[in-house]
């Protein structure tokens, strides 16, 4: 359902140019100040869905962050036209300040983190009647908070730690990628307390037990600590979590819009077509008619049908095609996952298919357009209502392989079961009766187990923003993996180890705060 609330705090900063105490009780009459508003459970839970209200926005869920996280990864390219944009992707940071993806990301991130910092800096001076009410919010902020906190972390690492309410007049101290993954563990630990294991269907946009395990698992496994990721894991696959998340039998239903929040979800940035206007949210935050859809499609469709931001690379289609399924046909998950010249002979059972309502245009050569999270508009309509899955089992079911894979001394059989439901859920034998890979070498040896997943986890997971993250926690750190990735993406060309396996800072928040250092070699 898709029954999202926006209601956006504005804060007020007031300036003192006098001792005379009387002035300090004037109140701007046209405004709230956040010192009067947090008085009742009704101005905390709008606070919370002001955190809520910052996915819609440019620089994080509605369009900009899908370019720049599959960009910069092995599996997207960006063609934009517009050059700067393009070039982010590529690992060419000619300016630091770019308001599409630098500037606006960033600042958009930290907009919502200061609203989270309100909610929990003000919660216990509110009354509840309801104790697991306000522990439930406190829970969702944390989430939240820590939500924003990891894409900031994957794309810049050293970035300013923020948790009080911030005014204009603020330097906060930079903390390092270590020093944030621990934040976010800690608040995740808290929030994994206090959050309920369900929701009912008004309140599926909010996070659940099972969303914060899924999210700290990602942390710890970044962080590398994975007997804490195993612990996460092991409550969502063989604990608790397994009475509410399971792979659905249709893998296309995780991206569609008519199919939403199934059992496979563990978290989904809610979009929504009530509001069928503007170019983005507005600038009154309060406005009741403010757009809740995102651009993903838009973004992603081509020159001439929509803006061409990011593409594919076609290496993903050679990989797709390397094994087939047990009854002799094409990975269906490419077909749902990339458009390309040769996918009507490569999936004959779906004939007369159409990229977004119009046949295959020859001047698109052999390029690969991004399929995933499309819909049946046509002609494409400027957003769409097609919830992002922010986590999902499958995820998890190869994160769980991971992590006891690098417990142990070999791959265990818990391993190898976690790798074969994904891949069996799309028809695909197990590993061990693999007609394309080594079976026996796979799951007799830990570093080819962990090589392998790296496929796999390629093939499940292509398009969701999750690539980038995967290849920061495997290191791009020497020559040998780099030209690896040089192979499948040129624009690795142009990436230098120790420096682009971050963004560079905004260089005007370096400017303006002295206890901030723009990132190694920028």
């Amino acid at each position: 359902m898709k029954k999202i609330a926006l209601y956006i705090l504005c804060g007020a900063a007031a300036l003192f140019t006098s001792c005379d105490p009387s002035l300090l009780d004037l109140q701007n009459e046209n405004t709230l100040s956040t010192g009067v508003y947090w008085k009742t459970e009704s101005d905390i839970e709008a606070g919370v869905i002001s955190v809520y209200g910052m996915f819609y926005r440019q620089g994080t869920w509605t369009r900009n962050i899908y370019t720049q996280m599959i960009g910069m990864a092995d599996e997207g390219v960006s063609y934009a036209g517009w050059t700067e944009l393009n070039e982010y992707t590529k690992f060419i940071f000619t300016d630091y300040n770019f308001g599409e993806a630098n500037t606006k990301i960033y600042r958009e991130h930290y907009t919502a983190i200061f609203r989270a910092n309100q909610v929990l800096d003000n919660i216990d001076n509110v009354t509840f009647a309801d104790e697991t009410h306000k522990n439930d919010l406190i829970g969702q902020t944390k989430f939240l908070r820590s939500f924003y906190y990891f894409y900031l972390t994957t794309l810049w690492d050293n970035i300013p730690i923020v948790l009080k309410t911030s005014s204009a007049a603020d330097k906060p101290m930079q903390a390092n990628a270590d020093e944030m993954l621990t934040q976010i563990e800690t608040d995740l630990e808290d929030a994994v307390t206090k959050l309920p294991a369900t929701r009912d269907a008004n309140n599926y946009g909010r996070p659940t037990k099972g969303a914060a395990y899924g999210l700290l698992a990602k942390a710890y496994a970044q962080h590398h600590k994975w007997e804490d990721a195993r612990r996460c894991l092991e409550w969502l696959i063989d604990g608790e979590g397994k009475r509410y998340y399971d792979l659905v039998p249709n893998w296309a239903d995780n991206f569609s819009n008519q199919t939403e929040d199934n059992k496979e979800s563990l978290y989904e940035i809610h979009f929504s077509l009530t509001n069928r206007v503007g170019f983005d949210q507005t600038d009154n935050y309060l406005d009741p008619n403010a757009q809740l859809g995102t651009q993903i499609e838009m973004n992603q469709a081509p020159t001439g049908i929509g803006w061409n931001n990011i593409e594919a690379r076609r290496w993903l289609v050679d990989y797709y095609k390397r094994e087939q399924t047990t009854d002799g046909k094409n990975d269906i998950r490419l077909f749902y996952t990339l458009w390309y010249d040769g996918a009507a002979s490569d999936f004959p059972e779906y004939p007369n298919q159409l990229i977004y309502g119009k046949p295959w245009n020859s001047d698109w050569g052999n390029r690969v357009f991004i399929k995933k999270y499309s819909t049946d508009a046509s002609p494409l309509y400027y957003w769409n209502d097609n919830n992002f899955r922010s986590l999902r089992y499958a995820d998890m079911l190869l994160l769980y392989a991971e992590a006891l894979n690098e417990l142990g001394a070999t791959p265990s059989a818990k391993a190898i079961e976690c790798l074969n439901r994904v891949r069996n859920r799309v028809n695909l034998p197990d590993i061990e009766d693999s007609s394309f890979y080594n079976g026996s070498q796979i799951t007799g040896n830990k570093d080819a187990f962990r090589e392998h997943l790296k496929i796999e986890r390629a093939l499940e997971l292509a398009m969701e923003c999750v690539r980038w993250v995967d290849l920061k926690r495997w290191g791009i750190n020497d020559t040998n993996t780099l030209n690896e990735l040089k192979t499948r993406d040129s624009d690795f060309n142009n990436f230098i180890i120790g420096k682009s396996i971050r963004m560079p800072l905004p260089q005007s928040e370096v400017d303006n705060n002295p206890n901030l250092k723009q990132n190694d070699q920028y």
